[in-house]
């Protein structure tokens, strides 16, 4: 009975030890680098910014060189958005992430007019002086085997350019 209870004990001393040993080799998780990233400045409030671009079916008012027209499904997380493009494509977008506090807001889209396997643009807003504030957008994506790489990317920066040049002159205007 005595051998049985000093087993259990050092069996039990060992899964601890070993348990310890593995977490602490684990390291923290990362985040992923984009595969293309825009960021500027525009003239106006952190809160200014969210203001439009968390109202979903606004997006054809800075982004009109793309976007036709929009409809939208609820608002917030899992909203979802049919973006018209210019150029007769149709583009639906899920909402992935929408954090007012923190000025960040996510999309998904469903079936991107890209050649590639999956499209996400983040949106991150940070205070930036006196009626300023930093707008950086941020595109994962992974281009289809057999797609012209080079002519994707070209493409993809284009949209988040001009999306980030819609925005900042939508600001100046006011």
């Amino acid at each position: 009975m005595m051998k049985k209870h000093i087993l259990l004990l050092v069996s039990l001393i060992v899964l601890t030890v070993t348990s310890s040993l593995a977490q602490s080799a684990m390291q923290p998780a990362t985040k992923l680098p984009p595969t293309l990233q825009r960021e500027g400045v525009v003239n106006a409030t952190a809160d200014e910014l969210w203001a439009l671009i968390s109202v979903l079916d606004k997006v054809d008012e800075y982004n009109s060189e793309f976007v036709q027209s929009v409809e939208k499904e609820g608002d917030g997380y899992e909203a979802y958005r049919l973006v018209k493009m210019v150029d007769g494509n149709e583009r639906g977008e899920e909402v992935t992430v929408f954090a007012k506090s923190a000025k960040r807001i996510c999309f998904r889209s469903e079936d991107s007019q890209y050649p590639v396997e999956y499209f996400i643009v983040n949106y991150y807003i940070e205070e930036s002086g006196k009626s300023k504030c930093k707008l950086r957008l941020e595109s994962y994506f992974k281009v289809n085997k057999g797609a012209a790489k080079t002519k994707t990317y070209k493409a993809i920066a284009k949209e988040l350019s001009t999306t980030l040049k819609g925005i900042q002159t939508y600001f100046s205007k006011k």
